[in-house]
């Protein structure tokens, strides 16, 4: 894909990088979710820790998107905490050793004082810091408040395709000529040489899809239609049926389905009926009801 973005730049700051975190507008578009899930896939199988987060929840109109449950609205962190509900105090003494390679922490109540149960321990996780952080369709670093991330003190590569963007990031990736933010994710994981997989692919080209209305829109170009190749090597599928305001329709609903399989297994067993009344060489049911002609009737014979 001819795409003139700072691709070296971009390879050595993800070479680098271990905790990725890639953010997404409130109540994003559903090309936006796409684009932002084929790119933490694709980081993912670069052997990066990666989490997308989104300050709304998905709703059933994303369910087709591959990893679209793994979207959250907190940075987890890596650090695990490990938390007692229990007076320090009465603690006597805490000790850390290795038994058979394995951590091993110790804690020895005070003489006298209550032993510590599994009950009074919670677990969490903290350090939300990230090493890089992706944003896809932000206009501002404002918006960046929810995940608790300064982007001064977080290295920010702003993706977006809106030409009014506040450009905040450390690095800028605005493409106003691109048709989607899915096209941009795919000439950046192309460009990167990242990997390329059927999931993240399907992602991709899902987004152009519902993006583009079916490569509907007046912005397609030359460049859609060589990401729209890309993905269909890689193995995926091209959306089928119509487009709807925010995404592609992909398969029937369920309830569709159940009415189509009823309405096939009706007239299948009706069928079967016919044919057993044929065998059996009995007449109609209705044979031996009485006949009434009507003026129609008789003129036509």
């Amino acid at each position: 894909m001819n795409k003139d973005y700072p691709f070296s730049e971009l390879k050595e700051r993800i070479s680098t990088a271990q905790k990725i975190i890639v953010a997404l507008p409130k109540n994003p578009y559903f090309d936006q979710v796409a684009a932002a899930l084929a790119l933490a896939i694709s980081l993912e199988e670069s052997d990066k820790s990666v989490s997308v987060l989104c300050a709304t929840p998905m709703t059933v109109e994303y369910n087709h998107l591959v990893g679209v449950n793994k979207i959250t609205s907190k940075v987890q962190g890596r650090d695990l905490l490990i938390t007692f509900n229990y007076s320090a105090e009465d603690i006597e003494r805490v000790s850390y050793n290795d038994d058979g390679n394995k951590p091993n922490i110790l804690i020895q109540p005070k003489s006298g004082a209550s032993p510590i149960s599994q009950e009074l321990a919670n677990f969490s996780y903290s350090g939300t810091g990230a090493d890089l952080v992706f944003t896809v369709g932000l206009k501002n670093a404002n918006q960046l408040n929810f995940t608790g991330l300064n982007p001064e003190e977080n290295f920010v590569i702003n993706l977006d395709t809106d030409p009014s963007n506040s450009q905040f990031g450390q690095v800028n990736v605005i493409d106003t000529e691109a048709a989607s933010y899915s096209e941009v994710v795919l000439a950046l994981i192309a460009g990167l040489g990242l990997s390329l997989g059927t999931d993240s692919a399907q992602n991709v080209i899902s987004g152009i899809w519902a993006g583009t209305q079916g490569l509907s829109s007046p912005r397609v170009q030359a460049d859609t239609f060589e990401a729209i190749s890309i993905c269909l090597r890689t193995g995926a599928q091209k959306p089928a049926g119509g487009v709807g305001k925010k995404e592609a329709q992909f398969v029937s609903s369920p309830k569709q389905e159940q009415k189509e399989k009823t309405t096939f297994l009706k007239e299948e067993s009706q069928g079967k009926d016919k044919a057993e009344q044929d065998k059996s060489g009995n007449p109609p049911a209705d044979w031996f009801e009485p006949k009434i002609y009507k003026g129609t009737d008789l003129s036509q014979k």
